[in-house]
């Protein structure tokens, strides 16, 4: 009996059961010893669920025998994987080489580039800055003319410093007292 639903199971099905042979009477009396020899249970029937259900126990058995892997293949398997994982990050590490000496490449073109306009730059500028070309700005765009011998006055400054106002008078008699007086306060305070 089979329950579909939420009723209980009847797993009495499951159980083995003894199934009894009725006595057989010797009515000819040919063999006096089978007739008093006990009669052997045979061994019990399986129910046909019970079979079933053993030889789908003996298939699922023999099933996991036939797809059980080897532990040698896992291992040469798992080494595979990992050979293969290896050389996968070697291809990654080198494309990213390759694109990083590609750049490298490309930096020290620009750096040559930028070395050749800077020697340019410094050869116009020293151009520029020749003392004619400065005499020749001077004279023709801002106006200016040499300097005669007669407009030219040197200041010596060999006998040391000294002020002089109209008419030869000095301050440094002036100076001299006025700098020995902030030294008195000085050494006073």
């Amino acid at each position: 009996m089979v329950y579909r639903g939420t009723e209980a199971y009847d797993f009495s099905l499951f159980e083995p059961q003894v199934i009894e042979q009725p006595k057989k009477q010797n009515k000819t009396g040919a063999n006096p010893k089978k007739a008093n020899a006990p009669v052997r249970k045979s061994a019990p029937k399986k129910s046909n669920v019970a079979n079933i259900i053993d030889n789908y126990q003996y298939e699922v058995e023999r099933n996991a025998e036939k797809t059980a892997i080897p532990a040698v293949v896992k291992k040469v398997m798992c080494f595979c994987v990992v050979c293969f994982a290896m050389v996968v990050v070697l291809l990654v590490m080198q494309t990213k080489c390759d694109t990083l000496m590609t750049e490298i490449a490309a930096v020290q073109s620009d750096i040559k580039i930028a070395e050749g306009e800077n020697v340019r730059l410094n050869a116009e500028l020293s151009t520029l800055m020749s003392s004619d070309k400065i005499e020749n700005y001077a004279e023709n765009v801002l106006g200016m003319v040499k300097a005669e011998s007669y407009q030219i006055s040197y200041i010596d400054l060999s006998e040391g410093d000294e002020i002089v106002v109209s008419g030869d008078k000095t301050l440094k008699d002036k100076e001299d007292t006025t700098g020995k007086l902030k030294a008195l306060f000085a050494y006073i305070f």
